[in-house]
């Protein structure tokens, strides 16, 4: 049963989370059934862009009980469509979108909320508490299994009442200090018309078909299988757009996606799972195109350790790899300056985790000096030290279809080698690298944490065992089960002072003991044509925003 639990929990990180590289099989670029220009009778602007799938589902939650779309669907456009109660704001701060005013009870169990009045929905519909209580309690329905894969909230939901026209209490099964954040996330927690639910609170079919929110954009339908067209939302309650219009192609291959662009089929592509930094480079100096780069960072690459290897169970072969690997050069080499070398496991501008950690710095010499102290030695003279027989020599997984990833783990190989490690490049597709990882068949693994709003609380709830839906960071709770229990008290607490010391304590045991090892910080990529003039980015910049653009 445990192992059902975990592939169904990564198969939904694989459908909606994990910015997996995509494939590399392009299919013939279609023609877009709308002009990319200007309308020159009624001054409407249409953008085209392209993403790595098809679309074929519409809702909030995307499960593969709903979609055999070979990528993400809407997800990574959900904010165009859909609004949440919340979000961040650019100062880092939690604030009111469809949620005019909020408290919580002393106990913390219980929320009340405000909803703002005259906002419809894309269908013409009004927004009520009823369609905001529909909403949050159809979240751990249609996740079902895959509960939990998004956050600590949607397990914890007792139950959400109507108070009157306008007013939400949501009750909590506990205390958690982090559900006004999860209640900023689109995917699962986007608000949307309560008349798309069945009885049983299951999304209708006509998400197929529809998008149902509160949003500036909405989608009636109109696709040619290779191309998807959305447009304004007639009902939008905030400030018009610049963009009127816009058609999603699906183009499998991103170099594809960047020919189409260059021969003004594209205007506009977003996301590093989109945009390699050759691409990017490239585009920058490109006349009648433009490069952009966010300034904040989006998720952490590392190392993650098989810390039931005898090998990696060792916290001085993990801090020899750590001293060996020099981040500036593979950001500079491998990412063309675009990202920010990780020291520290999260940014230390997000929320809990600006805490003092033990950094290690390029020192191959240290590397090698603490290994000859512990015992690890070259006796046949092959270059690769033992100790007590055992060769350290390993795997080194990681999936397939990133060419910087590729020179990535190749760069580490190389350096491990240096320090008589021997680590073998294994690639793998996406699920079958799943796969291997779940059931151990690895020794050391490039991963990323979730990104965006998720980042830190999701992924530091996956450390804890027994609700863990991750089976890298798993391991670090089992094998500290003092870690472990200090999760599983952070996620049932509402006090600010001992939350941020329970992050102290995580993060630096995770630094002092090597755990996992940071290696970049990446942040989010676009490029565009000159019929654009720049594009904010969202704060969570996971998500593409067509409501950002901003023309010429």
């Amino acid at each position: 049963m445990r192992m059902k639990r975990i592939t169904a929990a990564l198969t939904a990180a694989v459908m909606a989370v994990s910015l997996a590289a995509c494939s590399n099989n392009a299919d013939p670029v279609g023609e877009s059934s709308q002009p990319s220009q200007t309308d020159t009778e009624s001054q409407a602007v249409h953008l085209n862009l392209a993403e790595s799938w098809d679309f074929q589902y519409f809702y909030t939650i995307i499960t593969p009980e709903v979609s055999s779309s070979s990528g993400y669907d809407i997800t990574y456009y959900l904010t165009s469509f859909y609004d949440t109660l919340f979000e961040y704001n650019t100062d880092g701060e939690v604030v009111g979108v469809l949620a005019e005013d909020w408290a919580m009870s002393e106990d913390g169990k219980t929320y009340t909320f405000q909803i703002k009045q005259g906002v419809k929905f894309s269908d013409g519909s009004d927004l009520t508490a009823e369609d905001v209580a529909k909403s949050i309690l159809a979240v751990p329905v249609n996740l079902g299994q895959y509960n939990g894969s998004y956050g600590r909230l949607s397990t914890i939901i007792e139950d959400a009442v109507v108070v009157d026209e306008y007013t939400v209490e949501l009750h909590l099964t506990q205390p958690y200090y982090n559900t006004l954040r999860e209640l900023c996330l689109a995917n699962p927690f986007g608000i949307v018309s309560s008349e798309q639910f069945n009885e049983d609170l299951t999304a209708k079919d006509t998400f197929r078909t529809a998008t149902y929110g509160t949003g500036p954009y909405m989608y009636a339908g109109d696709n040619d299988g290779q191309t998807w067209n959305f447009g304004r939302n007639p009902n939008y309650w905030g400030e018009a757009p610049d963009v009127d219009s816009f058609s999603i192609k699906y183009i499998p291959d991103n170099d594809a996606k960047i020919l189409a662009m260059q021969n003004g089929e594209v205007d506009f592509l977003s996301g590093i799972k989109n945009i390699s930094a050759e691409s990017f480079e490239q585009m920058e100096q490109t006349e009648g195109f433009q490069a952009q780069a966010d300034e904040k960072s989006l998720q952490t690459y590392y190392v993650g350790y098989n810390l039931s290897d005898p090998i990696f169970g060792d916290q001085t072969v993990r801090e020899a790899i750590s001293s060996a690997v020099d981040k500036d050069a593979i950001v500079e080499s491998i990412y063309g300056g675009l990202y920010d070398k990780a020291d520290t496991f999260f940014s230390r501008s997000l929320p809990y985790c600006d805490v003092e950690q033990t950094v290690y710095n390029f020192d191959l010499d240290h590397a090698n000096q603490i290994l000859d102290e512990a015992g690890y030695t070259d006796t046949d003279g092959d270059g690769i030290r033992e100790k007590d027989g055992v060769k350290l020599s390993a795997s080194f997984m990681y999936q397939t279809g990133s060419a910087s990833d590729d020179n990535l783990v190749v760069y580490i190989c190389d350096q491990a080698s240096k320090i008589g490690i021997e680590l073998t490049p294994q690639s793998a597709q996406m699920m079958d690298w799943y796969a291997m990882v779940q059931s151990g068949e690895y020794g050391l693994t490039i991963f990323k944490t979730q990104g965006g709003y998720y980042d830190p609380a999701s992924v530091v709830t996956n450390i804890n065992p027994a609700t863990s839906m991750d089976p890298i960071l798993m391991q670090i709770g089992v094998s500290q089960p003092e870690i472990a229990a200090l999760v599983d008290e952070l996620d049932s607490s509402a006090d600010e002072a001992r939350i941020q010391e329970i992050y102290s304590t995580i993060l630096t045991t995770m630094a002092d003991q090597c755990l996992t090892t940071p290696l970049i910080y990446t942040r989010q990529l676009t490029v565009y044509s000159d019929t654009v003039s720049s594009y904010t980015f969202p704060t969570d910049a996971s998500f593409t925003s067509v409501q950002n653009i901003h023309l010429k």
